[in-house]
């Protein structure tokens, strides 16, 4: 059972640096400030979450994702139905946990996209300052 979870754990980090890379990058070809920038960022990390939840659900109609069987090794794959569907259940609960951090981070970066462009933040002061200079 070990090798289910060490494997499910290390294709959820790939997952997660796969998602990673590809908010980081839309953020700096898109040059944007902090506030967008950390919005782009829940955003990805948002439908990250929302993925691995549509997998998980996937799992449940009695489908192994082909990704995590193609990962385990041909003489840890599990024999028979019960050891498939405790494999199912390693994979489900690792993808749940890794969704439920990706919707942690999720609401951390709209806090900072709401600290760094809410009221008195110093975006919001030159924005005063110019409407101001009409």
């Amino acid at each position: 059972m070990d090798t289910f979870r060490d494997t499910a754990f290390a294709l959820s980090i790939w997952y997660a640096f796969l998602a990673t890379l590809a908010a980081v990058l839309l953020v700096s070809v898109n040059d944007v400030d902090a506030s967008t920038a950390c919005l782009a960022g829940a955003n990805v990390a948002l439908i990250f979450a929302l993925v691995l939840i549509a997998r998980v659900r996937s799992l449940q109609n009695g489908a192994l994702a082909q990704a995590f069987w193609r990962a385990l090794p041909a003489h840890a794959r599990p024999r028979g139905e019960a050891a498939q569907r405790i494999a199912q259940r390693t994979l489900a609960e690792t993808w749940l946990r890794f969704a439920r951090g990706a919707a942690v981070v999720t609401m951390l970066f709209c806090a900072l996209a709401y600290a760094t462009h809410g009221p008195g933040s110093p975006a919001h002061a030159g924005q005063i300052g110019f409407n101001n200079n009409d």
